[in-house]
């Protein structure tokens, strides 16, 4: 492991270790359980920048570059959302970490729920932060446009500002740095993932599991559409709404979804709303 000194918080590091699937690199902070933080498609850690000072008060945070994303070495060929979850309990092997919680946004979602499924003895909870809940034919249907926004990688304030609450430029810089490095070619491969990944069964799953889950959305996202599944599929999961959020609540409203974050990994409520405004 590589430590490197540049850091904006004195706790902070940055590094990177070598894994089975090769050479990762990551931010951890804090101390307490740990708490894996999973970024969403062509992004990278730096998804969880604002968050990582509230959350690291309660656990040791570790927030990866997934494969092919950010400074992480990309993989070999296609790979499904079984591949990415075997990736990401090797990093934990290379960390020695025995047992984390695991929050995962959007791809990242999808990633956690099958490392619960995969090794349950080695996920203390799993938050799944707006993760779409589509069938076959919606993906099939939403194809070109998912296409036309994941192969192309540097896009306009005009086309990236619905996404968010408020974008700086500094915020579109970090988004078009972090979509160059995952590239147009893996942004459409982590997409065909996510189709492919029979997400509404593996919820039925993990609901008979022992795994405790949550589930994080915002109101204005979204995966908000698909709560009525997330209530049949994973009964017993507290939902989390954050107010004037959409898909990406830690950079909307970071302090609400450090509390939504911070109260999943702590207590785990019978399923209700929970309204952050």
């Amino acid at each position: 492991m590589t430590q490197i000194p540049h850091t904006p918080d004195a706790s902070r590091a940055e590094a990177f270790c070598d894994t089975s699937s090769g050479r990762v690199h990551y931010i951890a902070q804090g101390d307490g359980p740990p708490l894996l933080l999973l970024h969403s498609n062509g992004c990278s850690w730096h998804e969880f920048e604002a968050v990582l000072d509230g959350l690291a008060q309660r656990h040791r945070c570790i927030a990866w570059d997934m494969p092919g994303h950010g400074d992480s070495d990309p993989p070999q060929g296609h790979q499904s959302i079984a591949d990415y979850a075997r990736a990401a309990l090797a990093f934990m092997d290379a960390l020695g970490i025995a047992r984390a919680h695991v929050c995962g946004v959007s791809v990242g979602g999808f990633i956690a729920i099958e490392m619960a499924l995969a090794a349950p003895s080695r996920v203390a909870s799993a938050v799944i932060v707006e993760t779409a809940v589509r069938t076959s034919s919606e993906w099939a249907g939403q194809w070109l446009r998912i296409e036309t926004s994941f192969a192309l990688a540097t896009q306009t304030h005009e086309e990236v500002a619905p996404r968010f609450r408020s974008l700086s430029a500094a915020l579109l810089n970090r988004w078009n740095i972090d979509r160059n490095k995952a590239g147009g070619w893996r942004m459409v491969d982590v997409m065909w993932a996510i189709r492919q990944y029979g997400v509404l069964d593996r919820l039925r799953q993990l609901s008979a599991s022992d795994v405790p889950a949550a589930v994080l959305m915002g109101d204005q996202g979204p995966v908000i559409a698909g709560r009525a599944r997330y209530e049949e599929c994973l009964p017993g999961a507290a939902i989390h709404v954050i107010g004037n959020a959409g898909h990406f609540p830690m950079l909307d409203d970071p302090p609400a979804f450090v509390h939504a974050v911070t109260e999943a990994t702590t207590a785990q409520a019978p399923l209700q709303e929970k309204e952050t405004p």
